[in-house]
């Protein structure tokens, strides 16, 4: 398998020195495993300290309260959701290296992208130091926090909404899940997916994002919506 390194580094906007840090950050334990590499775990443990360093400086020079409210601004920064939203909205997720036995698993939850989104961090401060880190952190995740403040119109990601939407669907016997492509528009560090969601071929849900999972996730949150509203009515 072939790693665009190149993609990711024009979509994160930094070029590494140590092309070997950046494959690490992307590599979960299961390919390691299966490929005899190292993984990005100890990486993931840096990088959570690394961030939250940046965050807390951030957080005592630009915002407001005392120590009570900025220990909570943190923590929701720092949380695992909005570290999975970053990811997916630089688009991201496709290119972590996965074991053969987990690309079959339907269970990636939020841990599994946010660990990615740390060790992505500790290899930029590894490769180029603490600038480098500092400005992707301001440039993705706080730049992200603010928008959401601001407006509450940031495109969020369920991580969960593919593996519950599948469970739904299993335990009630409803069918063939299928997800298909429609369209990507834009360049490759803007693009945009359109994603059709169908269930025994006929077409339930639709959804667009920054990344094919992206677009696959909105799909299956508003089809579970629609199965759970009337469940008999669509899938037969």
């Amino acid at each position: 398998m072939e790693f665009d390194i190149k993609g990711i580094e024009e979509k994160i906007g930094y070029e590494f020195k140590d092309k070997n840090l950046l494959v690490k950050a992307f590599t979960h334990s299961s390919y390691a495993y299966e490929n005899g590499v190292a993984d990005n775990e100890l990486m993931e443990f840096f990088g959570d300290s690394i961030l939250e360093f940046f965050v807390t400086e951030w957080l005592y020079h630009s915002e407001k309260g005392d120590e009570g409210d900025l220990t909570r601004s943190r923590a929701e920064m720092v949380a695992k959701t909005p570290l999975t939203e970053a990811l997916s909205l630089l688009g991201l997720e496709d290119y972590i290296l996965l074991g053969n036995g987990q690309k079959k698993s339907p269970s990636l939850d939020e841990k599994f992208y946010s660990s990615v989104f740390e060790a992505l961090i500790c290899a930029i401060y590894l490769d180029g130091g603490i600038e480098p880190a500092r400005k992707f952190i301001l440039d993705t995740l706080i730049k992200n926090y603010l928008a959401d403040k601001k407006s509450g119109k940031m495109q969020k990601f369920d991580a969960s909404a593919k593996s519950e939407f599948q469970e739904f669907v299993q335990k009630n016997k409803l069918g063939k899940i299928e997800y298909q492509l429609i369209n990507k528009q834009g360049p490759d560090h803007s693009a945009e997916f359109c994603v059709s969601l169908a269930l025994n071929g006929k077409i339930i849900a639709r959804g667009k994002g920054n990344s094919k999972k992206t677009a696959e996730a909105l799909a299956a949150r508003t089809a579970l919506k629609k199965l759970k509203a009337n469940k008999d009515g669509i899938t037969n």
